[in-house]
């Protein structure tokens, strides 16, 4: 058991209002929150129960033990995985029910070989690449792919994505051009007798900034979470973080002016100082480039970050915080007051990467602000 002050709280309302934005903002379309990575450092397990008390009638993951994991917590909406079928898992993916995303030929053989192991039809995804050049089918290759899958009816194709490379960007045009080239996909495996019954290619950046993306299915995962899609854009109106990082001061010492402090010696008292004690550090998912540059809120005020972060540890400057004691709690980042963006801004990063950076032995507390009548 964890006895540190050290704690990721995650807003269950904060959840539930995000996602009725999404609902709201699909305008009929499914909505399926991206959960991969543990809901994006935020606990998928109580995320998916959470998001199935709300009605949501999909979800996706990254890997077949994600969906297991969930599966085994009593999940029943159907579930996507994004990654590419395995061998050791497929036969494992169809009993569960998920539907698997293929876009080669050897896929199409590890799917159909588990499919008749298990004596199931598999569900399937098919992806696209209209421009990401990451994962997926080539666009222009869609017609052969059909011909393929009519040698594999243990195969059933329930929907056919792609994935935005630049939805935030300003400037449409690659964006279109990625609509574009998903519809002369989907004409092509329509041509072949191949239409599903989900076809989705918009993100979080997609569903906000270009409306006609909004296909059958929308897959958000960001706002899920109320953190911004891309650090030059906005937050949505309405939208809430779920996430806190806090942790409390364990010790304070008085420093004179003139003396040094962690690793290196990269910081040196100007003053006599109070220098406070945080038992987090990079193994918690509190980057060590945080040195000397980020600060944290303590009874309101900010208390720079003083010193290399070390593993295990942070130090902090209390002198200017009138009060400030051992016991006190202190916020990472989080909420309003020091969001996740500021983070991410001094990180030269996404806001995506510093919630998922949390690390496993920092505990999850999921909470409710707003708790519903049953």
């Amino acid at each position: 058991m964890d006895h540190r002050a050290t704690t990721a709280w995650v807003d269950l309302a904060a959840i539930r209002t995000n996602y009725r934005h999404l609902r709201d903002m699909a305008q009929g379309s499914i909505v399926c929150p991206v959960i991969k990575a543990d809901a994006y450092g935020h606990g998928a397990l109580a995320i998916a129960h959470e998001l199935e008390r709300e009605g949501a009638q999909y979800c996706s993951v990254a890997l077949a033990k994600e969906a297991l994991d969930l599966r085994e917590s009593g999940i029943q909406m159907p579930l996507l995985i994004f990654g590419a079928p395995e061998h050791s898992s497929s036969s494992l993916v169809i009993r569960l029910g998920c539907a698997q995303t293929i876009y080669t030929e050897e896929h199409v053989r590890i799917l159909a070989s588990a499919a008749k192991s298990v004596g199931k039809k598999a569900k399937a995804h098919i992806k696209i690449d209209t421009g990401m050049n990451r994962q997926g089918l080539p666009w222009t290759k869609s017609r052969s792919f059909a011909g393929l899958l009519s040698d594999y009816p243990e195969i059933f194709v329930e929907g056919i994505y792609s994935h935005f490379a630049d939805a935030d960007n300003p400037d449409p045009s690659f964006t279109d051009l990625q609509m574009k080239r998903f519809s002369m996909a989907l004409d092509s495996f329509a041509q072949a007798g191949i239409i599903p019954k989900y076809r989705h290619i918009a993100n979080s950046a997609g569903l906000v900034l270009h409306p006609k993306t909004r296909l059958d299915m929308v897959r958000p995962g960001i706002l899920l979470y109320g953190l911004k899609p891309a650090p030059d854009m906005e937050l949505p109106e309405g939208f809430e973080p779920a996430l806190a990082l806090t942790t409390g001061i364990v010790h304070i010492r008085e420093v004179p002016a003139g003396e040094s402090i962690s690793y290196g010696r990269t910081f040196t008292t100007k003053r006599r100082s109070r220098i406070g004690l945080l038992p987090i550090g990079y193994a918690d998912g509190y980057p060590r480039a945080l040195s000397n540059r980020a600060s944290v809120l303590i009874r309101g005020v900010r208390a720079p970050v003083v010193g290399r972060v070390c593993m295990d540890m942070t130090m902090i400057d209390l002198t200017g915080i009138a009060g400030a004691r051992v016991g006190d709690e202190v916020l990472l980042f989080g909420g309003q007051a020091l969001p996740v963006s500021e983070i991410s801004s001094l990180l030269s990063t996404i806001d995506y990467e510093v919630v998922c950076m949390i690390s496993k032995r920092v505990p999850r507390v999921h909470i409710d602000t707003k708790p519903q009548e049953e």
